[in-house]
């Protein structure tokens, strides 16, 4: 997948709103309400992860795309959590994951114990169906860097005891 990542920082009613709303208006709700409200009202409970959500995803986890995988708490960093839209067929054009205050913290913690060593083993094990010609060690270093610098909203998020979305588009 090389589509854009954003994580939000959200209080339980707009999760609530979301999951009230149509399946297939999901993805509308995001991009043409949420993301306009928090990228200029919310900057610090909005972050973009843009392409690097996919390899920082498959580092942290058993090395390929899917949800709920690896060890707790980094293989939920950005694909874990409840499923708010994907379903790999009908609904594929976009992900909406959420992530409740309880887990948001125990990400942040992790995340702060990880090392640079251990996400790289990670990404040297990522399977066949990343692109061959994305792997590299620029590759690597730049989804090293977008992780690095999501820790301080993952820390916000479980400070403000807020939820934590994460979306891509296709």
């Amino acid at each position: 997948m090389s589509c854009l990542g954003v994580l939000f920082a959200v209080p339980e009613e707009v999760v609530e709103h979301i999951r009230q709303l149509p399946m297939g208006e999901r993805p509308a709700y995001i991009s043409e309400e949420l993301e306009e409200l928090y990228f200029e009202d919310y900057p610090e409970r909005t972050y973009e992860l843009d392409k690097a959500w996919d390899a920082i995803h498959r580092s942290l986890t058993d090395g390929s795309l899917c949800f709920d995988c690896g060890e707790y708490p980094l293989g939920g960093v950005i694909l874990g959590g409840e499923l708010l839209y994907f379903d790999g067929e009908e609904y594929d054009d976009y992900i909406i994951t959420a992530k409740p205050p309880l887990m948001a913290s125990q990400l942040a913690q992790g995340l702060e114990k990880l090392t640079k060593a251990q996400f790289k083993k990670g990404y040297d094990s990522i399977d066949d169906t990343y692109p061959e010609e994305e792997r590299s060690k620029e590759d690597m270093e730049y989804s090293w860097e977008y992780l690095q610098d999501a820790v301080p909203f993952f820390r916000h998020a479980a400070k403000q005891g807020l939820w934590v979305l994460f979306t891509a588009d296709q």
